[in-house]
């Protein structure tokens, strides 16, 4: 296992994240973004030694690693990667739970679209142990599909049936991020054109300091910091 840590930054800003070793997962590249804003970050994933695949899970003390921490960032398609990311994967959620660490899920295509299903089915599965899930824009056309339920809706959807406190979205082309959350509903446009990584960063890095009705919720939809 390798433990990477980057501190920063003050407390509410402080991410954990289970990675692919290769850090071009989804959850990666928010987690990224989020260092570049001097998010306090620790990354885990596994050491050069092993596959990922394969790789000792049992070592990690997940405990010890959430302590203290904001966030745990995690990607969907890692489910998909083998046994061992998946039980840590699961086993990072279920000790932040307990540890009071919301958990960001950044569900992206998977690589082997056919194994969509799969993907959702295990994020279905896990669905109250998440805080805020983000969903980017290609995927949401996917799952509007798979779950026969129209885009505009999907995402108010899925926050109803789930009770996540936050569901949302940004789209790169259009400069529009869509937040759905348990007191409302907000969209924004983005004066620049930015990565859906940046744009949920600075989501994650606004969102502890404001109020969480409509209107704070929307400061923190629309304020950023180093494009």
């Amino acid at each position: 296992m390798v433990f990477t840590s980057y501190s920063k930054m003050t407390a509410h800003f402080s991410i954990a994240n289970f990675a692919h070793p290769d850090g071009y997962d989804a959850g990666s590249l928010v987690t990224k973004s989020a260092t570049s804003l001097g998010a306090n970050v620790d990354i885990i994933t596994s050491s050069p030694s092993e596959i990922f695949s394969s790789f000792n899970h049992g070592i990690i003390n997940w405990k010890g690693i959430l302590q203290n921490k904001q966030w745990l960032i995690n990607s969907a398609t890692t489910v998909l990667d083998g046994e061992s990311p998946y039980y840590a994967w699961a086993a990072s959620m279920i000790i932040g739970e307990l540890e009071g660490v919301k958990t960001v899920m950044v569900v992206d295509i998977p690589k082997e679209i056919d194994r969509l299903s799969e993907m959702w089915g295990a994020i279905i599965d896990r669905i109250r142990q998440i805080h805020i899930l983000f969903i980017t824009t290609q995927a949401l056309k996917s799952i509007s599909e798979l779950e026969d339920i129209s885009i505009d809706s999907l995402l108010s959807e899925i926050r109803f049936r789930g009770l996540i406190p936050f569901v949302c979205n940004y789209d790169e082309d259009n400069k529009h991020a869509r937040v759905e959350h348990s007191r409302g509903s907000i969209q924004v446009h983005t004066a620049e054109q930015i990565t859906y990584s940046t744009w949920l960063a600075n989501f994650l890095h606004r969102l502890p300091l404001t109020s969480l009705d409509n209107a704070g919720i929307e400061h923190a939809a629309s304020c950023f910091e180093n494009f």
